[in-house]
């Protein structure tokens, strides 16, 4: 499985950039990570990087992608195949480091979003927490859980509190946890 992974050299503000962005210079890169520069040499015909080429320029400016994610271009072998190679990536690298809590919580975060398995996920959630008991960030990842797939505010509220004691100064947490209590709140607006 080939990633296609990119470096931004500088971030521009909202001054810098220019008010035509239709036009791209050849070593800008996409926000999905596929390169513009085309390769140099081997012949005449103009041959893109990575397995996605430009199919068409709409008339706002956007890049239709062949081949790209969620694109269906040739060799494209879609996403239960790509999935199921994650999934199988991620258990190979459990079998030979069971007890490494961010494997484990990023293997349940992929079955919680990815896979859309909360049963399997809360499993994978439970034995990260119990390889690292103090990680905010996974305390809130499994309190989302708990709310997501049943609903249960109280116990998702344990989890959430107990991320935030671990972790006041994470942004992330804390954002979580403020979606929380959003929609907590309104589904007990809903219900009375």
């Amino acid at each position: 499985m080939e990633a296609a992974l990119f470096r931004v050299k500088s971030v521009p503000n909202r001054h810098s950039v220019p008010s035509d962005t239709s036009a791209f210079s050849s070593s800008s890169r996409i926000a999905a990570g596929i390169s513009l520069r085309r390769r140099r040499g081997g012949g005449g015909g103009s041959s893109w990087r990575g397995s996605a080429a430009p199919r068409a320029l709409s008339q706002d400016g956007a890049i239709a992608w062949r081949g790209a994610p969620g694109g269906a271009g040739a060799g494209d072998r879609g996403g239960c195949a790509k999935r199921s190679e994650i999934g199988d990536h991620y258990r190979e690298m459990l079998a030979s480091s069971p007890d490494c809590s961010l494997l484990l919580r990023n293997y349940a975060k992929y079955l919680h979003e990815v896979e859309r398995d909360a049963e399997r996920a809360e499993e994978y959630y439970a034995r990260a927490i119990l390889a690292s008991p103090g990680d905010g960030e996974l305390l809130s990842l499994y309190g989302r859980l708990i709310w997501e797939a049943e609903r249960d505010g109280d116990r998702a509220a344990l989890y959430f509190d107990r991320a935030v004691n671990a972790s006041a100064d994470d942004c992330m947490v804390l954002g979580s946890y403020a979606r929380f209590l959003w929609e907590a709140e309104e589904e007990d607006e809903e219900t009375v």
